[in-house]
């Protein structure tokens, strides 16, 4: 999670906390002091339902799943490719080329070579 993520986690969860406990907040009243204090069978359900909220809340929080970051497995680069030309020759004729050639009287022609 990063800092922010965090932090505002952290404030939603005082204000919950907070607006649960000035809503559920018993009204001062020295009438009932006797009353209140003389019944033990609300501290032992105030203390089971906070431990059940406890474990359930835990239990959640535990269980979150956080993304992990898992390495790439890279292939190794292919091997370097050289291309040559490549040229058709057909097997009925032999592989011709044309050449400057020069005649006796110097005056230069392109001709048609065959091996």
């Amino acid at each position: 999670m990063s800092i922010m993520k965090k932090t505002i986690t952290g404030g939603l969860v005082l204000a919950t906390l907070a607006g649960t406990l000035a809503i559920t907040a018993p009204a001062a009243e020295a009438r009932d002091y006797y009353y209140r204090h003389h019944r033990n069978n609300d501290v032992w359900a105030g203390a089971a339902a906070g431990l059940a909220g406890g474990l359930i809340g835990g239990a959640l929080i535990a269980g979150a799943q956080r993304p992990v970051y898992v390495e790439p497995e890279y292939a190794p680069p292919p091997p370097p490719v050289a291309y040559r030309p490549a040229y058709y020759v057909s097997p009925a004729a032999p592989p011709c080329h044309f050449e400057w050639v020069e005649n006796e009287y110097g005056e230069a022609y392109r001709a048609r070579v065959c091996y």
